[in-house]
Parts: C-alpha cells; structure tokens; sequence
C-alpha cells in the first residue's frame, strides 16, 4: 500500500449539515458516497475550467514563434465526514476553497501535532513573536530535534505550526499541525471515519502540556462576538480621545533612520514626524467623534523615506494600533490587526514582576509638551551637574564588536545607568530595554568598553568631578563590583494611569524578561515613567 498525504479539518461542533461547511456562492457539484462504503459523508467538487496560464503573455513577446493555445487546469475537491459526533473535512487540490474557514476548529492541527509528536523529533516549527511589533519566523532543523534546538522564547513566542514525527509510528509516518492537519500515512478510505475518531481524541487530548504548555499563554480571539465587542471598546475610546490603553505601531521592522514622514488617511495632507495616535486624534479635531471601525479598517498609513519625494502607501491603520482591554477581567491585545487573549497567570505573573521593581534612586524632572529625548536629556542632566553626567548619543565600540554600545543616557553619581525613551514611537520600548541589559553585560565583561568610557568621561566631565567620574568606572583590567550599579528605565509618557497600567503588556513582558537577565548579572533594575508638564509659566 503507497503513503499518501492527506489533509484534514474539523469543523466546529456546531455544523451538523454538510452544507453548512460549505463557503457561500462557491459552484460545486455533489457526488453522494456509495452506500457499500458504510461512511456518513458526501463529496462536492469545482468541476475544473481549463484556462491559459498567466507564464504564457508574459513569455510570448520574447519568444520567436506563437506559444499556440497551451491552457491548463486544476480541480479541487472536498470530502466531508462525520465521525464520532463531529464533521471532518478532507481537501483535495483547490479543495480549502470550498469550505467556509469561519467555521473550521482554528488550530486543530497543531493541537493533534504536539500531542502525539515525538518532543525529541521535531522537524520545524513557526512562531510569531509579539512585542511592538510582529516578527514571524520559520525554523527548520536538517534532521529530527529537541525544542531547544529551535531557540523558541517561551514567554512571547505564538506557536503557529509545528512538523514532525509522532510517537507511534503506525499513527502517521509524518504530522503536520497548523489549523489542518497533514498526514503522511499508509491507508484505504474506508479507515477515514476511524482515522478521524482517533484524530478527534487526540485534539481532546492534553499531553501537549507537558513539553508545550506555552501555547497557551497566548491565544487567537476566534469568538466574532467578543471581536466585535472589542473593536467597539476601541473605537469608543479613539472617539472620546481615550489613548491610555492604545498606541500606533509598525506592523514590520523599518528603520527610523530612513523614514521622514508619515502621512495618514483622514487628516487631509498633513505630515507626522512620528507615528503619534495622540497627534492623529487631535488633527481629526471634531471628526475624530464621528470614528467607526470601517474607518479603521479602510484608511491608510503612508510613508516617505529619506531619499523619496513620494509618500509610500503601507498599511491599513487598524494594522498599526495596538490597543489592551479587558472583558471580564481578562486581558486582550490588538496587534496586527487581530485580537489575542492573554492567559490569566501569564499577565499575574508579568504584573507582579513590574509592581516589584524598585523606584528610581533618581527623581526625574518632568519632560516638556513636544520635547525631543535629546532635549529632554540635556535638561536632566543640567538640573544637577554636580552629580548628573551627560552620555546620550556616547556611542562606544566594544572589543571585537560589529556595533557601538551606548552606555546610557544619563549616568549618575551613585552608579545608575539611566535609559530614557518616548513611549509614543512604536519598537523604542523594547529596544530600550535590550539596550539596558547589553550596555550592563558589556560593562561587566568588556574591559576594552569600560576603558573608552573612562576615556570619554575625561573629555566630557568638569575638571572638579572628573576623578569622582573616573573612580566610578573601573578600568579594563580592574575588577567590577557590581552592588555599586543599578539601571533605570525611563518612559516619557502622556498619561494619568495608575501604577504600571501605563506600559503596554507586551512592553512588560520584554520588561520582565530583560529585567531578569539584569538582575542575575547583580544588577538591581528600576522603571519610572516621566510625566510631560508644561514650560515654567505655562498654562
């Protein structure tokens, strides 16, 4: 018997009639299954319409003779089956076409993937990693491996698929798991209704747990009910001016360095410096009441580059919001133009790090309406020059390093490395806090590192402290005592939320996660947030 591959969805308990499955307005024709063949199911089919292939105009002008009438063409086909309660479907050719995907079991595949694949024989895996912005990543491994061999973050990787082999090899030469499954398997359709009661036990399954529990934490928002209750808190919120819980983001990895401006749908010709929501709001003026989720979904965000005199069409403005909320307690995060649910001890866990850092040993004056960081940092340090030293835009080159390292904005007399970043621009959180723990590991490790900074504090520092400076940093070839240094992250942040409710979850999350890594080097690690108040004299 020769392996075939097949490929296999289950429907939600709710469809019951085979048609129900079927997309809207997509033409088929039925084939009633043969009463000898004892399964409950029915099979359509998209009769196949031969047509020239899209190659052949493309070709034809650089070629010295007439292609002639070369067409072809494709079928698709759609076996539905019930089984142990529940409908199946198998897809064939363009098959997937047929079906209505609002009503297939989202993730049904890689549920029955991770509970009956070996852990020790995984052969890719796909995640999304959610922070300011969204990184997707495939990883393939040139033979069968452990799950640390694929380097996935547990706590911000999305696991969307997962290939490899299973345990009981009679189960399936090879699975596949995403929201269908493939299989890779010797079999005669009359085993399908079997096939599909034993897949349908291994989605009910909870194995995956012990070596994939992660894939809990964070979850697709399928329910069109809470979806639509969500988008109507957001949109209720960006009517009323309401952005504490809510900020622009790009939806993929672009430099500031390049970009000039931006320009967004429904604020006429105006350009933004940054990609501010606040600033969007106030330039819709009154309108900015009348917003509904078709606006959201259909205006656009524009970009020029540096060394463009045109403004480059990018994405949809709901594809740029990232917005928190939370129904019942729970907590939901728009990124992407889709909404997750975070599980429970997850977010507990990330609140009670956050709550738990200590205060800054600095008090931070406030930050100016408009003020640049660069600004904002000279003002900081000039307020206590005695004990204040300036070191934003310091970049110094570590030993054998590809990059500079920026040692921190501020530095203090009581040995606090200082990192300050706007909240209102999309990535700079989490580069802020990678910028933290690098900075600290190099100074620790890098003698070559800590010696030009000693070097740049003689050119920087006033002549009466620059020994009190100079004594702070130790030489290369000195050692580090590490209880003498802190790192503190700064926010600018426009907002009147309590507590740590003004930083984004997934901000947090990127928190918790470097903020360990800084105390397992010996350093203790604050956050504060700088409020924007006026000049002197200000109303």
């Amino acid at each position: 018997m020769s392996t075939r591959r097949l490929t296999f969805y289950l429907m939600r308990s709710e469809v019951q009639q085979f048609d129900e499955a079927l997309a809207e307005d997509k033409p088929t024709s039925v084939i009633e299954l043969a009463d000898s063949s004892g399964i409950d199911g029915r099979f359509y089919q998209v009769p196949p319409r031969p047509k020239r292939p899209g190659w052949v105009s493309y070709l034809q002008p650089i070629l010295a003779d007439d292609i002639g009438d070369t067409r072809s063409s494709s079928a698709s086909g759609l076996l539905l089956i019930r089984s142990s309660g529940r409908m199946f479907a198998l897809t064939f050719g363009y098959g997937r076409s047929m079906l209505d995907l609002s009503k297939i079991e989202h993730q049904f595949g890689l549920r029955v993937a991770l509970n009956r694949i070996d852990p020790s024989q995984i052969r890719s895996l796909d995640t999304k990693t959610f922070e300011d912005m969204v990184v997707t990543t495939n990883t393939q491994a040139s033979k069968s491996a452990e799950l640390p061999t694929f380097r996935v973050d547990v706590s911000t990787d999305i696991l969307r698929a997962a290939t490899g082999e299973p345990r009981d090899k009679s189960f399936a030469k090879r699975l596949s798991g995403a929201d269908a499954l493939v299989m890779n398997l010797e079999t005669d359709p009359a085993d399908l209704p079997d096939i599909c009661s034993n897949l349908l036990a291994a989605f009910e399954d909870d194995e995956y747990r012990a070596d994939f529990a992660w894939i809990d934490q964070l979850a697709l928002v399928r329910d069109v009910d809470l979806v639509d209750m969500l988008n109507e808190r957001l949109v209720k919120d960006l009517a009323g001016g309401v952005t504490a819980a809510t900020h622009l983001a790009f939806p993929e990895s672009i430099g500031w360095e390049d970009i000039d401006a931006f320009k967004i749908t429904g604020t006429r010709n105006h350009e933004y410096d940054d990609l501010d929501l606040d600033a969007y709001l106030e330039q819709l003026g009154e309108s900015r009441a009348e917003l509904t989720l078709n606006n959201l979904k259909t205006r656009r965000v524009s970009v020029r580059f540096a060394r463009s005199e045109k403004f480059d069409d990018r994405w949809l403005l709901y594809q740029c919001l990232v917005s928190e909320q939370r129904v019942d307690g729970r907590l939901y995060v728009l990124i992407e133009g889709r909404w997750f649910a975070i599980n429970e001890s997850l977010v507990s866990e990330v609140d009670s790090f956050v709550s738990g850092l200590s205060a800054p040993r600095l008090a931070l004056i406030p930050a100016l309406p408009g003020e640049a960081e660069k600004e904002y940092n000279g003002r900081l340090a000039s307020s206590s020059p005695e004990s204040l030293l300036k070191l934003d835009a310091k970049i110094k080159r570590p030993g054998g390093a590809a990059s500079g390292i920026e040692l921190c904005d501020v530095l203090t007399a009581q040995g606090e490395f200082v990192h300050i970043k706007r909240k209102s621009r999309s990535a700079t959180l989490s580069h802020l806090f990678a910028q933290g723990s690098v900075s600290a590991a190099t100074f620790l490790s890098d003698g070559h590192f800590r010696d030009e900074i000693r070097s740049l504090i003689g050119t920087e520092a006033r002549g009466g402290r620059r020994d009190m400076w100079l004594d702070l940093i130790p030489s290369g070839s000195d050692p580090v005592e590490r209880s003498r240094y802190s790192v503190t992250f700064a926010v600018v942040a426009n907002t009147t939320r309590s507590g740590m409710d003004w930083l984004p979850f997934f901000s947090k999350l990127n928190l918790m996660q470097h903020g360990r890594q800084l105390r397992n080097l010996g350093f203790d690690v604050a956050v504060s947030r700088v409020p924007v108040g006026q000049e002197e004299g200000g109303s």
